[in-house]
């Protein structure tokens, strides 16, 4: 398994955890904006953190 893609998927475990905390944040919260963008905020997570990952992971292994 490449950097890469150790990278990736550890990116994708932190954004899952976050889009779970920033949901349950959501929850509690009462204006409609705050939650959308709460919730937009975990879904763009979702994407962007095991792209960067992907990108990030091989400079720290030298790959």
């Amino acid at each position: 398994m490449s950097a890469g893609l150790i990278g990736a998927l550890i990116g994708f475990a932190v954004a899952v955890a976050d889009l779970f905390a920033l949901r349950l944040l959501a929850s509690r919260v009462e204006l409609p904006e705050t939650k959308r963008v709460l919730n937009v905020t975990g879904l763009s997570q979702l994407v962007l953190l095991p792209v960067i990952g992907y990108f990030v992971a091989p400079l720290f292994t030298g790959d």
